[in-house]
């Protein structure tokens, strides 16, 4: 069971601090305006839900490709819908803007787990960041079965 104590209601307030200057940031409100864009793009809602439409539909009938030509084309049309959403200027500015605050937050999260080890390893989903391959699994695949951790 978790203890209550005053180390613990301190980290709570750090992180209430680092939440509201995370907010503060010009990346977060970035963001926020950003989404606003999105909600507020009349065409562009549009679009996506055209876009749920056609992949809900698509999912449906996706184990019948091999049997129904029309389904290969259904996935050639959700394909183009999909490219055509991103190409908009609001989608654009929106991702921008998603990846700028991702990258803010990967940055925090990759301080905490030096601070704590170098040994860590945060996977911030970044696509030019680094990753790890994954452990196998089975006997001998735990990291401290191998004798890096001890």
């Amino acid at each position: 069971m978790l203890e209550i104590n005053e180390e613990l209601l301190a980290i709570d307030d750090a992180v209430d601090r680092l939440a509201k200057l995370i907010l503060a940031s010009p990346q977060a409100k970035n963001y926020q305006i950003a989404k606003a864009n999105v909600l507020a793009d009349q065409e562009l809602q549009s679009l996506l839900a055209r876009f749920q439409d056609l992949q809900e539909s698509y999912e449906e009938q996706k184990g019948f490709v091999k049997y129904r030509s029309e389904v290969v084309d259904l996935r050639r049309q959700v394909l183009q819908l999909k490219r055509q959403i991103d190409l908009t200027q609001t989608m654009q500015e929106f991702r921008a803007a998603e990846v700028a605050l991702q990258e803010v937050l990967a940055g925090i999260t990759e301080q905490l787990a030096q601070t704590i080890s170098s040994d860590i390893f945060v996977d911030t989903g970044l696509p030019l960041a680094p990753h790890h391959h994954q452990h196998g699994h089975g006997r001998g695949q735990n990291i401290r079965e191998k004798g890096k951790v001890q």
